[in-house]
C-alpha cells in the first residue's frame, strides 16, 4: 500500500472522527433550551434534569470538545496545503473551539450547577423554584444560544470554507 493511500485513510479517519466529535459535542446541546421550557410545569423534576445535562456535559461536551480540536489540529498537521493563516475556516474553528471551551468551563459548568444548588435547595423548602434560581436560569437561556450560533458559524465555515 503506497505510503500517500495511508496518509489519505488516515486523513479520512481524522475528519471522520472530528465530524462525529462536533454532533456528539454539540447536538445534544441545541436540546437544552425544550427541556427547561418544561421546568415551569415540573419543578420537582428540576434537580434530575439538572444532573442529566451535567453528565451530558462531563461525558459527551466536554471530551467531545478535545477530539474536535485533537483531530483539528491531525488535519491541519496533515494536509496536503501548508496553512499560512488566510485559511478563514480554520482560524474560526480555532477560535470557536477556544471559546466553547472557555464558555462550558467558566459559564456553564459553574452556572448549571448553581442552578442545581439552588433547586435542590428550593424543593426541600416547598415546591416553588426561587426567583434566584430564576436569574440563573436566565442566564444560561441568554448565553446558551449564543453558543449554539457559534457552533452554526463555525459548521457553516467549515463546510462551505468561504475566502478561500
Amino acid at each position: 500500500m503506497p505510503f500517500a493511500s495511508i496518509v489519505s485513510a488516515d486523513y479520512k479517519i481524522a475528519l471522520f472522527l472530528h465530524i462525529l466529535a462536533v454532533v456528539l459535542a454539540f447536538g445534544p446541546t441545541f436540546g437544552y433550551g425544550i427541556l427547561f421550557s418544561v421546568l415551569p410545569d415540573h419543578p420537582r423534576a428540576t434537580p434530575a434534569l439538572l444532573a442529566g445535562i451535567q453528565r451530558i456535559d462531563r461525558f459527551l461536551v466536554t471530551p467531545g470538545m478535545v477530539v474536535v480540536l485533537l483531530a483539528g489540529i491531525y488535519l491541519l498537521i496533515a494536509s496536503d496545503d501548508a496553512w499560512d493563516g488566510s485559511e478563514a475556516f480554520i482560524t474560526v474553528g480555532f477560535i470557536a473551539i477556544l471559546a466553547l471551551f472557555g464558555l462550558q468551563h467558566g459559564f456553564f459548568r459553574p452556572q448549571t450547577a448553581k442552578a442545581k444548588a439552588l433547586a435542590e435547595r428550593d424543593l426541600k423548602a416547598g415546591d416553588a423554584l426561587s426567583d434566584e434560581f430564576e436569574e440563573v436560569s436566565q442566564r444560561l437561556a441568554k448565553v446558551g444560544p449564543i453558543a449554539g450560533l457559534i457552533v452554526v458559524i463555525t459548521v457553516f465555515f467549515m463546510s462551505y470554507k468561504p475566502f478561500m
